[in-house]
């Protein structure tokens, strides 16, 4: 799987969008790594793991054909996750090209609430060309292409899933968003060889939410998973979903990430597992 974060920041951005903190204000000045748009992944330039509202400049920033999208993953329906009503955006006039395939998307009951919600019945109706909905349940892996797809609880909000998500005997974990994964997803974990953790790091000094994760707990999900066999000594760890409140820029939070063998994320970086 060839993977790219296209976002890593959490749901105000970093540099927060309004904010004038000193944490924002130096993110600005030094640009690079410390600016990280609202989080999203693209898997083999057909695969897509969350919609946020930057992805008009993602796609700008790093040429990427989004017209080339087929699936869809959604992990909740937060708004820095899920913007719906770029949905419209497939369909004529606003999109030309008659000979695309259907995007698929993918997640819990409630993406396809809040695509009724935001979108309409009619707009979905107009939309039946161009788009298809197909609902995951917890815990039961689906095939969908070239993709077997898992949706694990998440600790976060009604509805909201994390992803196993599987293709060629390469298996990565999307750990985002969530608080320390519940034991039900523990336990479903147990045993299951994992190629790569991609892991919820929103707070890193400190846990104002139980919904999100901290270094510390990143360092625990690590210990955790060698522990009861789910990774291996060549298992990659990938931190991502940063918030500015940590008080942090790229490279400190890269060197005490470094100390524990967990890697930073940054908007357009590139893994393949």
């Amino acid at each position: 799987m060839r993977i790219r974060y296209l976002g890593t920041g959490a749901s105000e951005g970093f540099p927060g969008v309004f904010c004038q903190c000193p944490t924002c204000v130096e993110a600005r000045l030094h640009g690079g790594r410390n600016i990280r748009r609202r989080s999203a992944m693209l898997i083999d330039g057909v695969l897509l793991v969350d919609l946020p509202p930057d992805l008009l400049s993602q796609s700008f920033e790093w040429k990427i054909d989004m017209g080339a999208i087929r699936y869809l993953l959604v992990t909740h329906t937060h708004h820095d996750h899920f913007y719906a009503a770029e949905l419209a955006n497939l369909r004529a006039p606003y999109t030309l090209s008659s000979t695309r395939e259907k995007m698929v998307v993918l997640g819990s009951v409630a993406v396809w609430e809040r695509m009724v919600e935001t979108l309409g019945a009619e707009e979905l109706i107009r939309l039946e060309d161009v788009l298809s909905y197909h609902e995951l349940k917890l815990f039961e892996p689906d095939t969908i292409g070239p993709y077997t797809i898992t949706p694990l609880k998440a600790r976060h909000c009604p509805g909201a899933f994390i992803y196993l998500i599987e293709k060629d005997g390469r298996v990565l974990l999307y750990g985002n968003d969530t608080g320390f994964f519940p034991e039900e997803t523990w336990d479903y974990l147990a045993g299951r060889r994992v190629d790569m953790v991609s892991m919820d790091c929103t707070n890193p000094l400190h846990a104002d939410t139980p919904n999100h994760m901290t270094l510390e707990d990143n360092v625990t999900v690590k210990r955790r998973m060698f522990q009861q066999k789910s990774a291996t000594a060549h298992t990659r760890y990938m931190a991502t979903h940063f918030s500015h409140t940590s008080g942090l820029l790229h490279r400190p939070m890269e060197d005490r990430l470094r100390l524990y063998g967990v890697g930073m994320a940054y908007d357009g970086l590139e893994v393949e597992i």
